[in-house]
């Protein structure tokens, strides 16, 4: 048996390698548009009104709820990934303190996948919320 990679008309191999580059490109066109969709998505300080607020990994809902209303705003709901909360903030600058209050960013409607609330949105617990004591 011959274990050489199968040589195509033109003379190009033809195997795996080929198939990991266009894995490869495909995975980097996808970073490079989530990165940009991110960019033009992300709102600044003085902002207010209806958001997606992004945690740290670990946040506990506690600490996210907290840090939300220290900031003057109200958790609406959580999301399915856990450290993303859709906010709403009524006073301009909201952002800002949300930030000071420990968000990683907040973020506006994106231009492509779901919107504030769809499919990744959970119903928020308002026990939870009610029972959340700021220090």
């Amino acid at each position: 048996m011959n274990d050489s990679p199968v040589q195509s008309p033109s003379g190009l191999p033809i195997g795996h390698g080929l198939a990991a580059a266009l894995l490869g490109g495909i995975l980097l066109v996808w970073a490079g548009l989530i990165g940009l969709s991110l960019q033009r998505a992300a709102l600044p300080d003085s902002t207010d009104g209806m958001m997606l607020a992004v945690f740290s990994l670990g946040t506990s809902d506690a600490e996210a709820m907290t840090a939300m209303v220290r900031a003057g705003g109200e958790p609406v709901r959580s999301t399915w990934l856990g450290f993303a909360w859709v906010a709403r903030g009524v006073e301009p600058g909201f952002v800002g303190r949300l930030k000071a209050e420990g968000a990683l960013a907040a973020f506006g409607e994106l231009p492509v996948g779901p919107t504030l609330g769809g499919c990744t949105a959970t119903p928020v617990d308002t026990a939870k919320i009610a029972a959340t004591r700021l220090q």
